[in-house]
């Protein structure tokens, strides 16, 4: 017989193998025993049973159609939230009457948990800000928020009928969280079509327009531009800031008269605006003066209209403006500026501005300049480094296509956004003959160029036929 002590031992590893048992037994579970958990009259046996026909992502019919009936009619709400976020994960457009039904569901998470569905439908990478509450606000990144910067590839087609329904959901649900959560949706899906009913929210609802002008940055379309211009002089910092940098990032050239307007009535009063944050790779995460935003602004459009403002900043005392005045004149591309932006490098102490005044003298015709671009690829200003670059000549960079891995392979990255049909004639080589990890980032940069140039993904790409996604559309 047994001791007592090795009788309690025995005991416990019982218990510790019985969740993994209960594991083993769930994940081996049919088809048809899931089905029929989705009758139970047991709600929690309802839940997870919803739950783990998302997770098999199997786009059978009989799932499909038991989901859609629980989305629509189950009484319990976390059943239908279960359902919904499964009839996403599975990818299935035969639910998507029930699924744009769950907009108007009488509970509020209900409708959350629809909007996200919808966005998962075509892209499950990073989106988990839809439904969260904001930590903060960081001036610092260029989508103003460290946490949500998915958006679906040009070349998705997101079905209208998706996104005018999560524009009305934007413009006019009852609850502030879900409005968020469309109101960021629309921004994932480039929802164009749906800036005349952000443009409504924008203007009824104060408290969204950081949301709504953080969408119109991701959508990327000029028209929503007019829709900036009369919160360029809003008394909430915030807003007015991310107006005015929206402008310049979707470069709306009839916002460059208003920002120099702006700009002309200089800084607000001292005090009236704050420092938020520490420094950040050799810059202050913070709201800039009123004038200050609008330079910025301005840079980033880079329009001659401004080239005089650019001059007058080239030497100020503040770091900030001295590199949005060359990022401004960068982008003018005026070669006259050439000889004085190289002798400003020469003594120039801050990295970023330097980094910028290479970026302008590459800009102004010295292409050799590109190589001190380049390198930073590989430090910790890589992402300033990263934008610069997306504005320069694919062929520019071809050169680099050879360098040391890192850097290699974020060329490569970069060219698969910007690159045309003569620079896949330059990776395809790449892609051949280099190491696993390299050929990879060559093939997903190639078919990246492909699929922008032919508008979307062929069903006969020989990399779709043998290495279909399961999870989302973007490469």
């Amino acid at each position: 017989m047994p001791s007592k002590k090795k009788l309690i031992v025995r005991v416990l590893a019982l218990l510790l193998a019985a969740p993994s048992f209960t594991m083993a037994r769930a994940e081996t579970q049919s088809l048809e025993t899931l089905l029929a958990y989705l009758k139970s009259p047991n709600a929690s046996t309802r839940r997870d049973a919803a739950h783990k026909l998302g997770e098999r992502r199997v786009r059978n019919q009989l799932a499909v159609e038991a989901l859609a009936v629980a989305a629509r009619k189950d009484d319990d709400r976390d059943v239908r939230i279960e359902a919904i976020q499964s009839l996403g994960l599975i990818k299935d457009f035969s639910a998507l009457p029930e699924m744009l039904d769950a907009l108007k569901d009488s509970n509020l998470e209900v409708r959350r948990a629809a909007i996200k569905s919808l966005v998962a439908l075509y892209t499950e990478h990073d989106i988990d800000f839809i439904n969260n509450r904001r930590a903060g606000w960081n001036l610092f990144n260029p989508f103003l928020d460290t946490n949500d910067h998915e958006i679906v590839e040009p070349y998705v087609t997101v079905d209208p009928t998706v996104v005018s329904a999560i524009g009305e959901s934007a413009r006019g649900d009852r609850e502030r969280d879900v409005r968020v959560s469309a109101v960021r949706a629309l921004g994932v899906l480039r929802g164009v079509s749906a800036i005349p009913q952000l443009a409504d929210t924008l203007n009824a609802d104060q408290d969204m327009r950081i949301e709504v002008l953080r969408a119109f940055i991701k959508i990327g379309d000029q028209s929503a531009g007019p829709n900036l211009i009369p919160f360029f002089r809003d008394s909430d910092r915030k807003v007015r800031t991310q107006a005015m940098v929206a402008a310049g990032i979707l470069k709306y050239k009839p916002a460059v008269d208003p920002l120099l307007s702006v700009y002309g009535i200089g800084p607000e009063k001292k005090g009236t605006f704050t420092t938020v944050g520490d420094k950040v790779k050799g810059r202050l995460t913070y709201l800039p003066p009123r004038d200050e935003a609008a330079l910025w602004a301005l840079s980033l459009i880079g329009d001659e209209r401004a080239e005089q403002t650019f001059v007058e900043n080239m030497t100020n005392n503040d770091a900030d403006r001295r590199q949005y005045a060359i990022e401004g004149l960068a982008r003018i591309a005026d070669p006259r500026y050439m000889d004085q932006i190289s002798r400003l490098v020469l003594t120039e102490k801050n990295n970023d501005v330097k980094l910028a005044e290479y970026w302008a003298i590459y800009k102004m015709g010295s292409t050799p300049n590109i190589q001190y671009i380049v390198r930073k690829l590989d430090t910790d200003q890589e992402s300033q480094a990263h934008g610069y670059l997306m504005e320069s000549k694919p062929a520019d960079l071809y050169p680099y296509i050879q360098s040391s891995s890192n850097v290699r392979r974020k060329v490569i990255e970069i060219l698969g956004r910007i690159g045309d049909g003569e620079t896949i004639k330059e990776l395809e080589p790449v892609a051949r003959t280099s190491s696993a990890a390299t050929a990879d980032v060559a093939t997903v940069a190639i078919k990246r160029i492909e699929w922008r140039m032919s508008g979307r993904p062929r069903a006969r790409d020989s990399v779709l036929q043998r290495e279909r996604p399961r999870r989302a559309t973007n490469p």
